[in-house]
Formats: C-alpha cells, structure tokens, sequence
C-alpha cells in the first residue's frame, strides 16, 4: 500500500520527434495510441510504485488495450512538447478505463486531444490455466488504484 496519496494525474512527457510524423509534418495519429501507452507503463512505476516491466515478466500480468478511442482537436507537430496526462476512469473486476488530455507541455491550456483506453488484465504465465485470459485485477493493485479513480474530465 502506499504510504501517501498519489496525484491521481499522471503526466508523461513526450518530445515530438521526425519519424513521429507524417509527410505533412504534424503526427501520424496512431503515435497518440503508443504514447498512451507509455503513460500507462510509465505511472505504474511513478505512482504505483512497480516498474511495468516488473509486472509483465515478475507478476507475468499483461494489460492490453481491448478499447481505445481519440478526439483530435488541434495537430501536434515535430518538436513539439506534449503533456499526456493520464486518469483512471474505471475500476472494474478484471479491467481499467483510463482517460488523457494531450496538451502542450509549454501552454497547459492547449488542449490538442482526449482520448480514452480500456486494458483488461490478462495472465501472461503459460503454466497457469488462465494464461491468455482475463484475471481479476490483484488485491494489492486494487488496493493502490482505488483512491485515485476520479470522473472524467
């Protein structure tokens, strides 16, 4: 358990680089959807306090994305400096809903996208008879995700 309230934002930093975008020069929308990603990865260790490759390969449990929807609001382009912030939605039995607001790192205010995404946790341990499928989300990582659910914003 955690021994203090963790922010229920979690904000993960990207640099826009050239192979992030297309010809046109603003990004190809599909990075928005790994760079969710990455702010899923990186919070379990900055909030959760365990490193997401300590749950893939330790715990061998898997959180791959079963929903995942945007809204573009304004392009992104190279070297630019977003903030993907990151919220938990959504605390089900076997799942997690989280919502994020793209906005640039240097004006808070500007929003260039919301997006949302529903991972489902899935046993990755082949000697197990639930490999590959869905499992109830762990006590103790249930325990560490409840305070910080909120509304979307």
């Amino acid at each position: 358990m955690l021994g203090f309230i963790a922010d229920p934002v979690h904000v993960h930093r990207v640099r826009v680089g050239f192979g992030d975008c297309d010809p046109a020069g603003i990004v190809y929308f599909p990075r928005f959807f790994h760079w969710f990603h990455e702010a899923m990865e990186t919070w379990f260790g900055a909030v959760l306090g365990l490193p997401y490759a300590e749950v893939i390969g330790g715990r061998k449990l898997g959180f791959p994305a079963v929903h995942t929807e945007a809204d573009f609001r304004r392009p992104v382009a190279m070297g630019d400096e977003i903030a993907v912030e990151q919220r938990v939605v959504q605390l089900g039995r076997s799942s997690l809903g989280f919502a994020y607001t793209v906005r640039l790192a240097a004006a808070p205010g500007d929003v260039r996208l919301v997006g949302a995404t529903v991972t489902v946790v899935m046993d990755l341990d082949p000697q197990r008879p639930t490999f590959r499928s869905a499992v109830p989300l762990p006590d103790d990582l249930r325990q560490r995700i409840a305070p910080l659910v909120v509304s979307r914003p």
